[in-house]
């Protein structure tokens, strides 16, 4: 079942004038409810863009977005509630930091929802718990913290909303190899707990492999390829020439496969590759 579609989206930049570029051309797609998608492509693809239209952030020039089957700009009403179930977090935690203390930050969301203080209290303890960050932090202003810490109190201020589609426009970029796999963790829980769509933009092809089931590659403004993450990741070449890279686990797996192994589909991570390798031993006889 779809949650969010978009249908022939169009849209373009400094329209009318020498520098006009067209940013979307005729894009169509479906996000199915509780699955998390990965959206690729190289500077310029359209990819964030694309995300921008998902809540209404951006109006296209032509096409719709429907959530849960009607059209986000049927009314104001309609555009106000996406803007709530459908959650946005940038990629610079910064543009979504302005309140005095990381509280007020998280609350700012649910309080603009009109619901109780009770209500508001809850989900803000809920949402600081869940990015794992203790509740130390709600008196803290969030220009005091880290980098890793500011992207978790932006992640916390969109959950709080409780939103059904959680979108997340590069949301490792600049955090160290632990700050990068505690965030990866931290999607995946989100989607097994709420069963919410996630969706997010990322150009490492290894964050990619270890977190989605679906990729999305954009291409001067399209979506040229949507499939599993095997699917999509087997066509190396196709994606070499879009300037984009599979993970080097993947490229040494295919290069196993050409030289005449039969290791089974496409592997992506260093322990599927592992696993497969020790199965076409076993299978050889060539390991007990």
């Amino acid at each position: 079942m779809s949650v969010l579609s978009v249908h022939n989206l169009i849209y373009g930049y400094s329209k009318g004038t020498p520098f006009e570029t067209g940013a979307l051309k005729g894009v169509s797609l479906d996000f199915r409810q509780g699955e998390i998608v990965a959206v690729i492509g190289h500077t310029g693809s359209g990819k964030s863009t694309l995300l921008q239209h998902l809540n209404g952030l951006l109006k296209p020039d032509s096409g719709d977005v429907l959530f849960e089957g009607e059209s986000i700009y049927k009314s104001k009403e309609s555009l106000r509630k996406c803007r709530f179930d459908v959650g946005l977090c940038f990629q610079y935690p910064e543009q979504q930091l302005f309140e005095s203390s990381v509280y007020k930050d998280i609350a700012f969301g649910p309080s603009n929802m009109g619901l109780s203080d009770g209500e508001i209290k809850r989900r803000v303890y809920d949402a600081i718990k869940f990015v794992g960050l203790s509740e130390d932090y709600l008196e803290k202003s969030p220009f005091d913290l880290s980098g890793g810490e500011k992207r978790r109190v932006a992640i916390a201020g969109v959950i709080s909303m409780e939103p059904k589609v959680l979108i997340l426009d590069e949301p490792t970029a600049g955090l160290d190899p632990i700050g990068k796999k505690n965030l990866l963790r931290l999607i995946k829980d989100y989607n097994a707990k709420t069963g919410s769509t996630v969706i997010f933009v990322s150009h490492n092809m290894d964050d990619v492999a270890a977190v989605a089931e679906r990729v999305i590659v954009m291409n001067k403004g399209e979506a040229v390829l949507d499939g599993t993450v095997s699917q999509v990741y087997s066509q190396g070449e196709l994606l070499s020439s879009l300037g984009l890279d599979v993970p080097e686990i993947t490229s040494i797996f295919l290069e196993l496969k050409k030289s005449g192994f039969d290791l089974g589909e496409t592997e992506y991570t260093v322990s599927g590759a592992s696993d497969a390798i020790l199965r076409y031993l076993k299978k050889e006889g060539l390991y007990d």
